[in-house]
């Protein structure tokens, strides 16, 4: 299991090669990745599905993003990443905690986006974007879904499919984050925001990134800012007539990779079964998610 307990002893070897203490050592975030905050780094530990090859991809496309002069949160200087530890790959960045006290908004996401969007393709293959897969997998795989839970979330996977299925896409296909949202931007000390999380990058559809951002904003309590958004981004999706459906895939995606993740009895499966009611009333009126 990856859990604290697992990860605590991976921390204080890496702590012990970077010099620092691990006793200052600050939790952020066990879920995805376990993620502590140590003096002015953050060390990000993988789980083992997540093997170095693809950590070695990241550190490639943070590298090459910063020579691009795009806004990204830097690897931390002087030895080589990704790290192996314990069986574990592990990757150390500067820590910026400046959007403490004033969190990115979604206006400058969207100015991000804009420039990353504009980009070219990185210069070695990446792996493209196709969620239905995933979606597929994490059903299946799910240890808190009752079986008409499963049921109602793959006749859900297989409508959008068909939906989807032959859309064409208005901004084309390239470099995409797949989850830019407000928790994946950071401040710069001198109040410039920065893209983080480059784990999930793609080449894929560009709305992705878009509809990513509006089912954030209308989900976990932001009505208003995907208007910021829009604006800054400079292009509104809302007159696309697919749009809905691809916001409705990504909803499934972040419902359904939960429920993969989450442990019989938890708050997070508590979240995911709430979240799944929802889709089962069908309800016009969107439910408020928390945040997992």
């Amino acid at each position: 299991m990856f859990v604290e307990q697992r990860t605590r002893p991976v921390l204080a070897k890496v702590c012990r090669l970077v010099d620092r203490s691990a006793d200052d050592a600050v939790l952020l975030r066990h879920h995805t990745n376990a993620v502590y905050a140590v003096d002015d780094l953050v060390i990000k530990i993988a789980p083992p599905a997540i093997g170095v090859d693809t950590l070695r991809r990241v550190v490639d496309l943070v590298q090459w993003l910063a020579k691009a002069d795009f806004p990204t949160v830097h690897l931390a200087a002087g030895f080589e990443q990704p790290l192996t530890v314990e069986g574990y790959g592990v990757t150390v960045w500067e820590r910026l905690d400046g959007a403490i006290d004033r969190p990115v908004e979604t206006g400058e996401l969207g100015e991000l986006l804009r420039r990353l969007h504009s980009l070219e393709l990185p210069p070695w293959p990446m792996p493209q974007l196709d969620p239905m897969p995933g979606i597929r997998h994490s059903i299946s795989a799910s240890a808190i879904l009752a079986a008409d839970d499963r049921i109602l979330l793959t006749e859900r996977l297989d409508d959008l499919t068909s939906r989807l299925r032959t859309v064409r896409s208005p901004l084309g296909w390239g470099l995409i984050q797949t989850d830019p949202q407000i928790r994946n931007a950071l401040r710069r000390h001198d109040g410039t925001a920065v893209l983080a999380d480059w784990d999930g990058a793609r080449i894929g559809d560009r709305v992705w990134d878009v509809a990513t951002v509006a089912v954030h904003c209308r989900r976990f309590g932001n009505d208003h800012g995907f208007d910021a958004f829009v604006q800054t981004y400079g292009w509104d999706p809302r007159h696309w007539a697919e749009f809905e459906d691809l916001c409705q895939l990504r909803e499934l995606q972040m419902i359904t990779t939960n429920a993969r993740k989450s442990l019989p009895g938890t708050p997070a499966a508590a979240e995911v079964h709430r979240r799944i009611a929802g889709l089962r009333r069908g309800s016009r009126e969107l439910t408020a998610w928390t945040i997992l």
